[in-house]
C-alpha cells in the first residue's frame, strides 16, 4: 500500500488553500506572501504542490473533504468513502493523516472508467 503522511500542520495548509484560496496554489502562495508568513510555510506549500503533480493527487481536495467528512450535510456514502481514503493516526498535535494513494487512484478510475455491462 502506498501511503502520503501529512502533518498536522500540511493537513491545515491544504485545507486552507482547498477552502479559503479556491484550491489555487498561486492565490495561497500571493495571500501568504502578502500576509509575512515565515518562508519555510511557504517553501512547504510549495513542496506540497509538487508532491501533489507527482503523485497525481490533489491532497487539497482530499484533506478538505477528510475534515469535513461527519459534518451534517455529508453523504453517509461520502463520509464511507472519505474513510476508505484516508485515516488520522496519533493523538495531541503530533498526528497524522495518512492518505492511501491506492484507494484514490482506484476510486478515480471507477469514476472515470467504463462500468462493467456498460454498452459498447
Amino acid at each position: 500500500m502506498n501511503v502520503v503522511r501529512l502533518s498536522r500542520q500540511d493537513h491545515a495548509l491544504l485545507c486552507a488553500r482547498f477552502a479559503e484560496h479556491g484550491n489555487s496554489q498561486r492565490r495561497m502562495r500571493d495571500a501568504l506572501e502578502e500576509a509575512a508568513v515565515p518562508a519555510d510555510v511557504i517553501g512547504r506549500l510549495c513542496a506540497l504542490r509538487e508532491m501533489e503533480r507527482a503523485l497525481e493527487v490533489d491532497l487539497g481536495a482530499v484533506c478538505w473533504r477528510w475534515e469535513h467528512r461527519n459534518d451534517e450535510a455529508t453523504h453517509p456514502l461520502e463520509r464511507q468513502i472519505m474513510e476508505y481514503v484516508a485515516e488520522r493516526r496519533g493523538t495531541g498535535s503530533g498526528w497524522e493523516l495518512w492518505v492511501r494513494l491506492d484507494s484514490v487512484h482506484a476510486l478515480r478510475e471507477l469514476m472515470e472508467g467504463r462500468l462493467v455491462g456498460e454498452p459498447e
